[in-house]
């Protein structure tokens, strides 16, 4: 009997870190790891939160109340073309990694990608791609953001879905 709770929980806690994880953030660290000018960090969505009102973006409190995790990466395009990899080919493995394009933005150069990957009970995983001619900035989220709480003029926004 206690061979068969072992096996059920350690199935349950498989089964529960599989779906709370994402590996397109862990990959696309992997191809860059310690090369000069790839820089990554991660902080709580508590400390992301400090972050935010410190620098008077106050409008954001409301809408990342429940935000987790972030982690960045910023690598710069020679990086990738020195490694024959692209950024087409790292939204493919988005793609495979379950997340879904939310939004396309393209501004003053920048061209930014929304991507989102579902959880249950607001455990989300959100995927935002910032690129430029220098270098591609990429942005892991995982929690809850209030899509609504960031468009508090309920400006018409485009939207994938």
């Amino acid at each position: 009997m206690k061979s068969i709770l072992g096996v059920l929980l350690i199935l349950l806690i498989t089964v529960g870190s599989v779906s709370a994880q994402s590996n397109s953030y862990q990959i696309l660290k992997e191809n860059f790891n310690g090369q000069p000018d790839v820089h990554s960090f991660s902080v709580s969505g508590w400390v992301g939160r400090v972050i935010l009102n410190m620098a008077g973006e106050y409008e954001f409190r409301d809408a990342i109340k429940e935000l987790k995790h972030v982690r960045f990466i910023t690598i710069p395009r020679a990086e990738f073309e020195a490694r024959k990899l692209t950024v087409k080919g790292f939204k493919n493995v988005l793609k495979q990694d379950s997340f879904q394009e939310l939004a396309f933005i393209r501004d003053n150069g920048e061209e930014v990608s929304i991507y989102l990957k579902e959880g249950n009970n607001h455990k989300n995983h959100y995927f935002v791609l910032v690129e430029d001619e220098q270098e591609v900035v990429a942005i892991e989220l995982k929690g809850y953001i209030d899509l609504e709480q960031l468009n508090p003029t309920n400006t018409t926004i485009a939207i994938n879905k």
